[in-house]
């Protein structure tokens, strides 16, 4: 019941402002966490209420394959949210090559030594699980720390570094854990869903989001339609601008290569990204957005 009184109030904190549904990073913490606590009751759940509740009346053959099958189906859910919370993480944080090479470091360094730690002893699939959720929010917790957050001040962002931290030292748990000692295995349980809520809801309220999410349509509406707000609007550079101005005039992704001096796979990219900010699909598409600005 505590489980899925946290889950409500997560899910119902991210979603208690609708009007950010189309920021990026609102939007990706959004999927970690539903993710997350699918995969916490998908697999931590369901195995250990099948384990307490109907193992003890199957035969000793059968309680193992079952068990791995449970873990196998809830992996997805694992994939899916992590790689969310690394989306979420890219979009919040500030280009910096310095501050992303020193967080790869010190998180090969922890993957080293788990690794190293695991190789000494036989791994179950819960360490395994354990150590890469752990090696993970190292990597988050580290760029947060070193880097320089959109939307977050400093203190709060040293803050969310910790939580990120906390989820992962959580799963340290899985390592000293003595057989399947079931309030052990509940406590473990209650930490993941307090944890991963705790670094999700901490984000929202502390977060500064920028004005113009919430209300584009609105100034839109009361602002003169022209290239300057179209800009504006969509946070286009000015590389992703000269790009955009090549395709209104309809040329190809070849044509603009050769005009900008870059490469095509360059252009790819930017029209790629130019995409994501406007959420279209099609050059066509981009077009017709341009048109409503008066370009």
């Amino acid at each position: 019941m505590f489980c899925l009184g946290l889950m409500a109030g997560g899910v119902l904190v991210l979603f208690r402002q609708k009007e950010y549904g189309q920021y990026l990073p609102m939007r990706y913490l959004r999927y970690y966490l539903i993710l997350t606590y699918t995969f916490g009751f998908y697999a931590l759940w369901s195995r250990l209420l099948l384990r307490e509740l109907y193992f003890p009346i199957l035969p000793p053959a059968s309680r193992l394959p079952l068990s791995r099958f449970l873990t196998l189906l809830s992996v997805p859910f694992l994939l899916a949210g992590m790689l969310m919370l690394i989306l979420w993480i890219a979009h919040i944080l500030k280009p910096g090559r310095r501050n992303l090479m020193l967080s790869i470091l010190i998180t090969s360094l922890v993957a080293a030594l788990v690794g190293y730690f695991g190789a000494e002893s036989t791994w179950t699939v819960n360490h395994i699980y354990a150590a890469f959720v752990l090696v993970l929010m190292t990597g988050v917790g580290t760029s947060l720390a070193l880097g320089q957050a959109k939307d977050l001040n400093f203190r709060p962002k040293l803050t969310l570094a910790g939580l990120a931290f906390v989820v992962g030292v959580v799963h340290l748990l899985l390592f000293v854990q003595s057989g399947s000692y079931l309030p052990f295995e509940l406590l473990f349980i209650f930490l993941y869903f307090l944890s991963h809520t705790v670094f999700a809801v901490y984000y929202v309220y502390r977060a500064k989001l920028p004005d113009a999410a919430p209300s584009r349509a609105a100034t839109f509406a009361t602002k003169v339609p022209s290239l300057e707000l179209f800009v504006e609007n969509y946070d286009i550079t000015p590389r992703e601008l000269e790009v955009i101005q090549e395709i209104y005039r309809g040329k190809t992704n070849k044509e603009i290569a050769e005009t900008l001096f870059v490469t095509v796979q360059t252009i790819k990219d930017h029209t790629h990204r130019i995409y994501q900010k406007t959420e279209v699909k099609s050059r066509t598409q981009l077009i017709s957005l341009m048109r409503t600005f008066r370009v």
